[in-house]
């Protein structure tokens, strides 16, 4: 018998994500509420009998008096268990239940982006069969992925020549690198990115502040990696990434002049990668690509590894058209996109 059980205590939650490949950064505990500054958020566990088999943090959203909304999901449904062959009929069966539960009992618009990429991507059909549609609205996640399956010096080996130059270059400078999860690390941080946007003006998607937040409400086991580069014992970059699951993501960049210059930034991914393998991640994501409107960043990772990947999209699931409405007019005031 399949059911769907909210969990209400964290420790429980915590000790459930740490059974399966595809955790994430986006699926912890605190991230939707600190992070995203989500007031209302769901966490759903699915059983097979008294057997786990997927987990969703399920964020709310409703209007005032009718009570119709979205309940929105970020790189979820998880249901990769670890040491288990993966079976796409579970991943069915949670879309069902989420389906059941959100679309038919609480009359909400249920949107789902998942955590599938183009490297192992269940077909977009069939998330139509099971009654979610694809919102071609909300743009398709793209990255570069490096797989950790080799030995470091054969990893290196396969970076572009110039990256390697540069990383061979950073080695020599005079750089130190420290790294940590504590807030210490991370207030750091935020002081070469808040200068570095001072800079640059560029347009801002993630609330860096709201990460630091997140980032110390998380338990040990689940705290971003920081990594910040010193020379002549002042910091000049820094980078912030998770090691959740099997797979390490890139989140957060900043450099200073200096750090541009002694190519801080190449010893910091190089640094990232090493902490992938001891945390025994296979794969590294390198945190999305633009090739048009930030073709530097795009050459900059395009160094590391080569291998394109894209998500398999966002559906979204509703059973009544005032549900879709009340979405969309409160997407369009607020200008609210769930991406």
């Amino acid at each position: 018998m399949y059911i769907l059980k909210e969990i209400t205590e964290k420790e429980i939650w915590n000790g459930y994500l740490t059974q399966f490949e595809d955790a994430n950064i986006y699926q912890c505990w605190n991230f939707s509420r600190y992070a995203q500054n989500e007031k209302l958020v769901r966490h759903m566990a699915f059983f097979n009998n008294e057997e786990l088999i997927g987990l969703a943090a399920v964020r709310i959203r409703t209007a005032p008096i009718v009570k119709r909304g979205i309940a929105y999901i970020l790189r979820g449904p998880i249901w990769q268990k670890i040491d288990q062959q993966s079976a796409d009929d579970v991943l069915y069966k949670l879309l069902e239940l989420l389906k059941q539960e959100f679309v038919i009992k609480r009359k909400l618009l249920v949107r789902i982006k998942p955590q599938i990429f183009s490297d192992v991507n269940p077909k977009i059909e069939s998330f139509k069969e099971h009654g979610y549609e694809l919102v071609k609205s909300v743009p398709v996640y793209k990255s570069l992925v490096l797989y950790l399956d080799e030995d470091l010096e054969e990893i290196k080996r396969h970076f572009k020549p110039r990256w390697r130059n540069y990383l061979n270059q950073a080695e020599k400078n005079d750089i130190k690198v420290v790294s940590g999860s504590d807030s210490k690390f991370f207030e750091t941080f935020i002081s070469l990115y808040e200068k570095m946007h001072e800079r640059k003006k560029f347009k801002e998607y993630v609330d860096v502040n709201g990460m630091y937040k997140m980032n110390r409400n998380l338990d040990k086991e689940f705290k971003l990696q920081i990594f910040i580069a010193y020379n002549d014992d002042k910091p000049v970059s820094g980078l912030v990434g998770t090691t959740i699951g099997d797979t390490s993501i890139y989140l957060l960049g900043a450099s200073n002049k200096t750090g541009m210059e002694i190519r801080s930034s190449y010893l910091l991914q190089w640094e990232m990668i090493k902490w992938s393998k001891i945390m025994n991640c296979s794969r590294y994501d390198l945190g999305g690509i633009d090739p048009k409107l930030n073709p530097g960043v795009y050459r900059f990772k395009l160094g590391i590894s080569k291998k394109e990947i894209t998500g398999i999209g966002t559906f979204e699931s509703f059973n009544s058209r005032l549900t879709k409405l009340i979405v969309s007019f409160g997407e369009f005031l607020k200008k609210v996109k769930f991406t």
